[in-house]
């Protein structure tokens, strides 16, 4: 019996592009049962629902050599090095998929990126830059029922992003930034860059 450990970031949002990734790869194994650690946006569920070729999947606390034979993991490098390094040591079949994830910082915790606009791995995001959000928290003046003014603002800016009416953006240049950290001044508090993050980490790049 082959014995799967699945692992993906829960920043990974492209059901798409992991359906038909991990179906390519086990329709050519006999049934399989599929381990798990965290099945954090319920793909591996879904996924034993969909496809013909898994026998049962299985939540682990932990994994070993001995309760797998095989593992795919999704990653851009930094969720998973660990593991990859662990099963690649122990000689386990492995088939990485290399994907993009889009993340949220903080330039004043994140000083490498304090003087940087653009570059191949960040783009700032802040007031006055392309992707800046044209709402600000200390102008908001039309409140819903147990609204703050960050959620005003943000829902603002997701409303717009959504329905392509932004002012002087072109919602193709979005894709542009898969992959990239995108910098603000207000992780960890909610952003309107996690409304651009989530939409990247959810659109299928047919990789």
């Amino acid at each position: 019996m082959n014995k799967i450990l699945l692992l993906y970031p829960k920043s990974f949002k492209c059901y798409s592009k992991f359906f038909r990734k991990v179906e390519k790869i086990i329709s050519k194994l006999d049934l399989v049962t599929i381990l798990f650690l965290e099945d954090s946006n319920n793909f591996i569920s879904r996924l034993s629902k969909e496809s013909m070729h898994i026998k049962e999947i299985k939540k682990l606390s932990n994994w070993s050599i001995n309760n797998i034979t095989h593992a795919i993991i999704f990653d851009d490098g930094e969720e998973f090095p660990e593991e990859v390094k662990q099963i690649e040591s122990l000689n386990i079949p492995l088939r990485y998929i290399k994907i993009a994830i889009t993340r949220v910082v903080n330039i004043k915790n994140e000083i490498e990126y304090t003087s940087e606009k653009s570059t191949s791995t960040y783009e700032y995001i802040g007031r006055g830059s392309y992707w800046g959000n044209p709402y600000s928290i200390y102008e908001v003046e039309d409140l819903d029922k147990g609204e703050t003014p960050r959620e005003n603002v943000i829902r603002k800016f997701k409303y717009d992003f959504e329905h392509d009416c932004l002012l002087n953006r072109d919602k193709n240049k979005v894709y542009e930034l898969a992959g990239k950290r995108l910098g603000c001044f207000c992780k960890p508090e909610a952003c309107h860059g996690d409304v651009i993050a989530d939409f990247l980490n959810s659109w299928d790049d047919e990789k």
